[in-house]
């Protein structure tokens, strides 16, 4: 039988009363130590189990309760509110902690647990995913007692925004949808923000954020009901942001477990002995389109790599979508490079067209190149925490003097000692 410990990092000691526990005798926290974590504290480490206890007011919550039932805590949230619990709630959680870790719930258990207090739910899958089974994580149903509702709602509420409502419900979702993973309920609640309060800048970032973070997700973490309404939103997120066509419907894709039908650009590096002139340099071609992107690829025969970018939009649409981005810097996966594998483009708009290229050096001994774009364009909000190797990189792969002045400027707007403005500086000299 395995040691039954808090879920929470909060506990408070109550007082028996009667045949049972539940006189709480005050607000001491961990024993009057709130900064250490009760997880953690060597008094639990043996000898606890844990049940519902009955508060005076009548409510069971959750509680700790020593074998010998010498005496007894009470988990607490982060805002020192004990943690309701149903009779038959404490019953199942004890009987997964006696198998811990569990890699599934049964569908008994599973709807017990679904119709727990939401902190106690976060909590639970939050020690497993911390913890887990040796070798194999939790099964991806296990997530589904999570309140997904509540992302439903969100979802309908923001595409209805995006397609022009005036109004709809304001939905807050938390923190308790954070073991799912990859926090793109965050970037749902930053888009709703943005849309709600007019911030061009904070719906974009919001936006962005949303696809990046959808491609990292497991979609089997989420039930079907919300898989299919952030797709609706997924299908709609063009009509405020062009630029994330392409990222959008490989998000879509994700999460309807299909296949989005696009392979990287593939190109050999070997070339042959040239007839003629030793001097010639000659060229792989390749194009990609990754609506509204078009990448032009080649490899050289000198041993680099030239990517050219440009957007298929008009003139007024690209007029409207950038500005709020500040720079537009596109990300692309290159396998092959000496330096690290992505590198941001930076897109100059000049003249209704937005454009912008890089070259970087072929890794000795590369025979293949692989490229496509990776992920939703960055702005300049998203750069100060980009990592700082590969903005240097990126930065010295500017090939043309109007992307290394987007590079500076965007230097300058960063504080001195910022470790990106330094990659920055490193990278155009």
């Amino acid at each position: 039988m395995m040691t039954h410990r808090p879920l929470s990092n909060w506990v408070t000691a109550v007082r028996r009363d009667g045949a049972g526990f539940g006189r709480v005798p005050g607000t001491t926290i961990n024993g009057g130590d709130e900064r250490a974590d009760a997880r953690h504290l060597p008094e639990f480490a043996a000898g606890w189990r844990h049940e519902a206890l009955r508060l005076p007011g009548g409510e069971t919550v959750l509680g700790l309760v020593r074998s010998d039932r010498s005496e007894a805590v009470v988990e607490l949230t982060g805002t020192a509110r004990p943690i309701p619990v149903t009779a038959e709630g404490a019953l199942v959680l004890a009987s997964v902690e006696d198998h811990w870790p569990p890699r599934a719930f049964d569908p008994t258990a599973a709807a017990v647990l679904a119709a727990q207090d939401e902190d106690l739910r976060h909590l639970l899958l939050a020690r497993l995913v911390a913890e887990g089974a040796e070798g194999a994580g939790p099964v991806s149903e296990v997530f589904h007692i999570l309140p997904w509702h509540r992302v439903d709602a969100l979802a309908r509420a923001v595409t209805s925004l995006v397609e022009g409502a005036v109004t709809a419900p304001d939905i807050r979702l938390g923190y308790v949808f954070a073991p799912a993973g990859s926090r793109f309920t965050a970037a749902l609640e930053q888009l709703d923000h943005g849309l709600r309060s007019a911030e061009r800048s904070t719906a974009r970032t919001g936006a962005g954020s949303l696809c990046a973070r959808l491609l990292l997700l497991d979609p089997d973490r989420l039930p079907a009901s919300t898989r299919e309404g952030l797709r609706e939103l997924l299908a709609v997120l063009h009509r405020i942001d062009p630029f994330l066509r392409a990222s959008a419907q490989r998000a879509a894709a994700r999460l309807a477990a299909a296949d989005h039908g696009w392979t990287p650009a593939e190109l050999d590096s070997r070339f042959a002995a040239a007839a003629g002139s030793t001097q010639e340099v000659r060229r792989a071609r390749a194009e990609l389109s990754r609506e509204p992107f078009g990448l032009r690829i080649a490899v050289t025969s000198t041993g680099s790599v030239e990517i050219g970018v440009e957007a298929a939009l008009p003139a007024e649409e690209i007029e409207r979508a950038t500005t709020a981005y500040g720079a537009l810097l596109l990300p692309v996966r290159v396998e092959g490079l000496r330096s690290g594998g992505r590198l941001l483009v930076a897109l100059d708009h000049r003249r209704g067209r937005l454009s912008g290229s890089v070259t970087a050096p072929l890794a000795p001994g590369a025979t293949t190149v692989r490229i496509d774009q990776d992920g939703p364009p960055l702005g300049s909000d998203d750069l100060p925490l980009a990592d700082p190797a590969e903005v240097r990189d990126s930065a010295r792969a500017a090939d043309t003097r109007s992307g290394r002045r987007i590079w500076s400027d965007l230097a300058a707007g960063l504080p001195a000692g910022h470790p990106v403005r330094a990659a920055i500086e490193e990278g155009i000299g």
